[in-house]
Order: structure tokens, then sequence, then C-alpha cells
């Protein structure tokens, strides 16, 4: 054992030895002996370590409000419960419940409140000296969830859900339970950033999550031997998908990345949990509803304790939820109530707890200046929120030009295409940051289409997929697209609009080979009407104008230009299509696509 673990007392028979298997379900259950000393020690390092990445926590934090005191809250509320755990008897029953009233009297903020809570649940958890770790991280999910009135997606709360949910599962000794913690919850802090709207719209992880995260892995170093700052190498070496640098220690390194998102442990999500209320299995890209992104303005923050309090703390949690306060916590119990809540009227809810005992440690403060100051502190600024739209259009494009133009139209792009097919995630992501209550959805690739159907399962709002096969389908669905008309008028016309549209798409070989009954070779030009090679040949100019023959006499033909055509490519096709077609107007628009160096729409 290294010596650092000697010195913070902890040995093999204070939290790391099992000394009681019993067996239960599948998974034995685990009573570890535990003794004061190896508590505070636990303490210490999970204060530590929170202490050592505070500015990075506090520079995360934008949800519920943006005021940039997260981490402060949380490393307050940890070393109030070890100042209290220090002045308590060396017991393990005195020191547990000195933990659960210094955290709860230190408690600052939604996350101080919420991390109080589990701390407490952690003293539940006990009996004598024996400790139950797994029944620790259940009791504390338990007693969390039930001090918010409305858990909402992609939080700190959701993070210890799954958390507890991988831990139920988990075989082994204090340090293991606490290894599986960590390292689920790496993925469940990275998923945190789409899961909640306002962080999706900030860019950034779940503050109250991260700081969890970093008091887990304080916690799991005084087991280890290693300083509360090195970073989760046990966790790295022990094999899972994480680098040891999977922490950072700078706001910037906060923000997930794609390999972070898709690195996540399987089998763990929200929505197969059924303890909490529904809306805490979110998915992703579910639709908006009212409360999505939280308003905070003219709202105060307003803290206060009640000492002795004359009323249950559910009755005092109630009346303030009664008489409309946010974001209500309100816990504790017969000897001391936490109370912190975001309201209009601060003096209300100042009076409805002097009703219930007197009050110390009043904090009043501006919700809308705690924005202006984190804002600036950190440059993270969060959109004011905004109503959900009506109806909003989802389209998948391939080319940069395209995309301008689909976004002139008023539409979402996802970028996709032939050989850059968009995942049914990625659709989901792009509905999801729509804020609409109805979407429709344009594939505009017949390889796309089966993504947006399973996309369209998945949302949780109204989904009308069109099943448009081409670029020129879905342009022409777009074109119709009117916002001052009603959904159901806006799908139809827009349902309607591919039905008019032919389109060739040009291209070329890139092996011999039978494609529709043609013989092709190699580096031919390949005219696709309608999906279908019409026409081939080594003249690509020739191959066009064979297969527009299939237009018949169209009023409009838009030339779709691909990415890297010469002009005098282009002045060839449109000066062909403007002799075979005399009474047709030919448009030429930058579509910027790979692969095709021509997509003609006729309408």
């Amino acid at each position: 054992m290294p010596q650092s673990a000697q010195a913070r007392g902890i040995g093999s028979t204070s939290l790391e030895r099992p000394a009681t298997l019993v067996a239960a379900d599948s998974v034995a259950a685990i009573v570890t002996r535990c003794d004061g000393a190896a508590l505070l020690a636990a303490l210490d390092a999970a204060t530590a370590r929170l202490a050592a990445n505070v500015d990075e926590v506090n520079a995360l934090n934008v949800y519920p409000v943006p005021d940039g005191d997260t981490g402060t809250n949380m490393l307050h509320t940890l070393r109030t419960a070890a100042e209290h755990v220090r002045k308590a008897d060396p017991s393990l029953a005195a020191r547990l419940a000195a933990m659960a009233h210094g955290s709860l009297m230190g408690a600052r903020g939604n996350s101080g409140v919420i991390l109080s809570q589990m701390l407490r649940g952690v003293k539940d958890a006990c009996t004598g000296d024996a400790l139950d770790p797994r029944e620790a991280f259940s009791f504390a999910r338990k007693l969390a969830f039930a001090a918010v009135t409305h858990p909402a997606p992609g939080t700190m709360l959701s993070a210890l859900a799954e958390i507890d949910e991988a831990v139920q599962k988990t075989k082994g000794s204090v340090r293991h339970i606490l290894q599986e913690a960590v390292r689920t919850g790496l993925g469940a802090v990275a998923r945190t950033e789409r899961e909640n709207p306002t962080n999706r719209a900030a860019g950034v992880v779940d503050a109250g999550a991260r700081g969890l995260l970093y008091v887990l892995d304080g916690a799991l170093a005084s087991l280890e031997g290693r300083a509360a700052d090195e970073g989760m190498l046990s966790v790295a070496a022990e094999g899972g998908p994480w680098r040891s640098d999977s922490l950072r220690n700078s706001p910037a390194g906060a923000r997930t990345t794609a390999s972070a998102r898709s690195n996540g442990p399987a089998g763990s999500t929200l929505a197969r949990q059924s303890a909490e209320p529904a809306h805490i299995g979110h998915r992703v890209g579910s639709a908006p509803g009212p409360t999505d992104i939280p308003s905070w303005e003219g709202a105060y923050d307003v803290q206060f304790l009640i000492k002795d309090p004359t009323r249950p703390v559910e009755d005092i949690r109630s009346e303030m939820l009664e008489f409309g306060a946010d974001c209500v916590l309100v816990v504790g119990d017969e000897t001391v109530c936490k109370v912190h809540v975001h309201t209009l009227a601060p003096h209300e809810i100042i009076r409805i707890g002097l009703t219930a005992g007197r009050i110390s440690d009043v904090v009043v403060e501006d919700l809308e200046a705690m924005t202006a100051e984190h804002e600036a502190a950190t440059g993270i600024v969060v959109s004011p929120p905004r109503e959900a739209a009506p109806i909003a259009v989802v389209t998948v494009v391939p080319g940069d030009g395209l995309a301008r133009i689909a976004a002139s139209l008023g539409a979402h792009v996802v970028r996709g295409g032939p050989t850059m097919n968009p995942s049914t995630e990625e659709l989901l992501e792009e509905m999801g940051r729509a804020n609409a209550r109805r979407i429709v959805l344009l594939p505009n690739d017949k390889n796309v289409l089966l993504a947006a159907e399973q996309a369209a399962r998945l949302f949780e709002g109204e989904v009308t997929v069109i099943p448009t096969r081409t670029v020129a389908q879905g342009m022409a669905a777009l074109v119709t697209f009117d916002m001052s008309r009603e959904p159901d008028e806006i799908v139809a016309a827009m349902r309607a609009a591919p039905e008019q549209a032919r389109t060739i798409e040009l291209t070329q070989a890139v092996r011999d080979a039978t494609v529709d009954g043609r013989q092709v070779r190699k580096g031919e030009h390949m005219a696709l009407f309608e999906g279908r090679v019409a026409a081939h040949g080594e003249d690509e100019v020739a191959a066009l104008a064979e297969a527009a023959q299939g237009f018949g006499d169209p009023g409009l033909l838009t030339v779709y230009v691909g990415a890297g055509v010469i002009e005098s490519r282009v002045t060839a096709v449109t000066d062909r299509l403007r002799a075979a077609f005399p009474k047709a107007e030919v448009e030429v628009v930058d579509g910027g696509q790979p692969h095709y160096p021509f997509i003609v729409a006729s309408e």
C-alpha cells in the first residue's frame, strides 16, 4: 500500500476491505467496514480535487442561470461539511451526522443543496461502522431528486442517475465501485451538453455534473493513494475507453468533442429509468417545452436557512411552489431547513420563511446581474429564451452554396448527401435545435431516407418526413415554405412541390459497370434522370442534353454548379440547355456539391 494512503489513515481495514458479502439478485451486496478517519480523508480528498478545478466548473455554469459560481457553491458545501466533521466525535456515526448537517448548513446554490442531499444519502447508507456503497449511491440519488421540484435533463441529477444505474451492477470493493462511478460519470457528463437545451445553446457540459465527477474522483484518489490533483489515472489504466486527460483544467477543455460524445459507456441511458419523472429521460432532439430554456428576466436568487422549522419541509416547499417561485429547493429536517429559490418577489419568499421560524444566512442576488457578470468573465453567452415556432424545416444538403440557399429560405441545414450521409443522431440534434412544435424533414437523398424516418420515430414531437430523393426535389419543396400560412397548409404545399420537379444529376463513372441496363465505362459521364442512367458518354454536355429530353417543355431550369467546376464548363452546359429549351428560363446557382458537377432541376 502506498505510504501516502497510510498517512491519510486509509488502510485495508477502513474503506477498502469488504467485511461482509450477502447475495442479492445477480450482484452481491457489499457491506464495507468504515471509520471516521477514512471518511474525513475521503471528504478532504474530494474537496481538494474540486478546489483544484473550481475555476473550470465556474466557467461552465449556464444552467439554470449563468451565474458562474457552481464550483464555488459546491466547494463551500464540502468545506463546511469537512469543518463540521473535524469538530465532531471521531466515531463514524458522529462524523456522518456532522457531514450531513454541515453540508446542509454550508450549501450554496442549487448545486450545493443537491450535493448536500447526496452526502446525506451516504449517511443514511451507514449502520454502525458498516457502509453499503451501492446503497449510498441509491440513497443519494433518491434524496437529490426529491429536493428538486422539476428535474431537468442534462444536469448533475441526470449524471447521478446514470452513475447510480451503473454502480448497482458493479461487483467489488468500494474502490471498484468508485472506479465504475467515475468511468460512467465521464460519459454521463459529456452527454449533458446535448441533453440540456441551455447547455447545448452555450456549447458546454453541465457545470454541476462536472463538479460531481471531480468530487467522486477525489474520493477515489484517497483510496488509490494518489494526489487529488493527479487526474483519473487509475480509471484509464483499468482499460476503460477514457484517457487520463479526459478532464482538463481549463474552461475550454470542458466543452465536449465528437470523440467524447461517442465514447460514452453503452447500456446506461436515462430513458430506461423509471424512478424519476418521464421528462428526465429526454431523448436527443426532443421537442421543445415551455421551460426548455429557462427565463430569469427580472428574477432574484434567494437563499436562507430556517432554524428549527415549525412546519415540515414538504409544506414549506409546497407553499413556495404555490406562490409561483421557480427552481425551488427546500431541504432539511426538523432541526434546520435550507431554502434556495428563484423569484420575482424575494420579499414574499422571505415572508414565507419567517412564518416557519427564525431565518439566517439570507442571500438575495439579482440574476440578470449575475448573468452579465458570467458572460463578461467567460465569453459564454446564453441567448434569451425564444418561444417555439409552430413549424420548422430541417433539410439535408451536400454543398456550401446549397446550404446558404436553404438557410436563406428559412431551413435548418444538415450537411450530407452522397458519401457523407448524416446519422440519425445528427438529424435529431438539428431537429431539436430548430425549436419548433412541428418539424418537416427533407432527406433529399434516397440513402438518407431511412435515417430520416428513424429520426422521426425517435423525436419527441410531431415530424413529417417528405421523401425527397434528390436535392432538386428538396429545393422545390423548400421554395414553397411560407411561415405566414398554417402548418397544415405549409406541409401540403411542400408535399406537392417535389412531384412537379424533375432532376438530372451529372456524375462520372469510377469503374466499368452495367447500370440500369447500360454498359458504362470508367471515366464516362453519366446523366441520371430521377436517379436512373438516362445517358452516358465522353462528352458531359452531350450526355446531359440527351437526358434533358425527358423534361418535356419546362418553364424553369435551375443549374446547381458543383464544387471546383470552371466557368467554361458552366457556359457550355447553360448554352446547350438554352438552345434545347428556348422558352425556358435558365438560372445558374453555385451549389458547391461534391461528386456531381451539375444538378439540373426542371419546374
